[in-house]
């Protein structure tokens, strides 16, 4: 692959039509923008030759800054690339950095899909070679196929942190309101109302399973009637016997759990409804669920890890090995 590093006139610079970031950071870029206009731009972007002049395969986002900042010349490094090469490498490159969202990672999964069948011939093949799971590539373009576009810039990032700024949800909740609600314009309510208020995680079920049961009733009036409840716990009819007699001492949930429940306070174990114990949380923490091991699925119900698998996927229909969860860890009050 031929390469020249050289200072190319800002105006014989575009961005590119392949990449998969839907919109940037304001803030961030006028950060970027005061940064470069004090001590320069610090790294080339890198870029190609199309049609004598260039478009940006690396970089846009310092591209942007350095045209905000009023720069007449920019040094870049000049590479030959076809469409296929900079579609891969503006994908593993942001899924690296993890700073775009599912719904982006999904629409570049799906031009790897549609427009490369040879080099990329299933779900399978492509997650083999940017090294991400292929239940995590599905669910991207799950993602892609449910929310509707009015809907996305909701949609968090995928920070390492695992947490989700204001004004906005994370995908998983956002894929679950595109399988139960059918109305897209009811979808973008939800999903619209949801990104814009902190909503604990059962008041958040409650107004997505409300909009879903009765679609004759304004998503406005949904948000007004989700109210405040008892702190609960709601667990699955098989979990019944090893809350009562001890055995299960954690629950991992794929989504944030209310804010009140934190270590000391007391929360009502429900099948669904009836109150059958309470538990005494002892702490909450986060991780990925690639690293549950055997001690986890013991505290879950004395399960194998195997089994506990096999559970998660029956009570959140996906198994992402990258999904942070919260485990809820508590003991039975005599």
């Amino acid at each position: 692959m031929s390469e020249l590093v050289r200072l190319i006139s800002l105006n014989k610079i575009h961005p590119s039509k392949l990449n998969p970031r839907l919109d940037f950071n304001i803030e961030h870029l006028n950060e970027l923008s005061a940064s470069i206009r004090e001590v320069g731009l610090l790294e080339p972007i890198v870029v190609r030759p199309v049609d004598e002049e260039f478009e940006v395969v690396v970089g846009e986002r310092r591209y942007r800054a350095c045209l905000q900042a009023g720069m007449e010349e920019i040094l870049a490094i000049v590479r030959d690339y076809t469409d296929e090469q900079v579609i891969q490498l503006n994908l593993i490159e942001n899924i690296h950095r993890e700073d775009l969202n599912a719904i982006e990672k999904g629409m570049v999964c799906k031009q790897l899909l549609d427009k490369y069948p040879n080099r990329y011939p299933s779900i399978r093949e492509l997650a083999k070679k940017i090294g991400i799971t292929e239940a995590t590539v599905s669910l991207w373009l799950k993602a892609v196929e449910i929310i509707p576009q009015e809907a996305k810039k909701f949609v968090a990032a995928s920070e390492i942190s695992g947490e989700v700024p204001n004004g906005k949800i994370d995908y998983q909740t956002a894929i679950k309101v595109g399988r139960l609600i059918k109305e897209p314009e009811r979808q973008v309510e939800v999903i619209k109302g949801l990104a814009e208020k902190k909503v604990p995680v059962k008041e958040r079920n409650q107004i997505i399973e409300k909009a879903t049961r009765e679609p004759y009733i304004s998503i406005e009036q949904v948000f007004k009637e989700a109210g405040q409840t008892p702190i609960e716990l709601v667990f699955l009819a098989k979990d019944l016997e090893t809350i009562t007699n001890g055995a299960k001492t954690q629950s991992s949930r794929r989504d944030a759990p209310d804010p009140r429940i934190k270590p000391g306070t007391i929360a009502e174990a429900t099948i669904w409804e009836p109150h059958v114990a309470d538990l005494r949380i002892t702490s909450v923490e986060r991780k990925r669920l690639k690293y549950f091991d055997d001690e986890d699925a013991t505290r879950e119900g004395s399960y194998t890890l195997r089994e506990f698998k096999e559970h998660w996927q029956d009570l959140n229909g996906d198994w992402d090995e990258d999904q942070f969860v919260y485990i809820i860890h508590f003991e039975k009050v005599k």
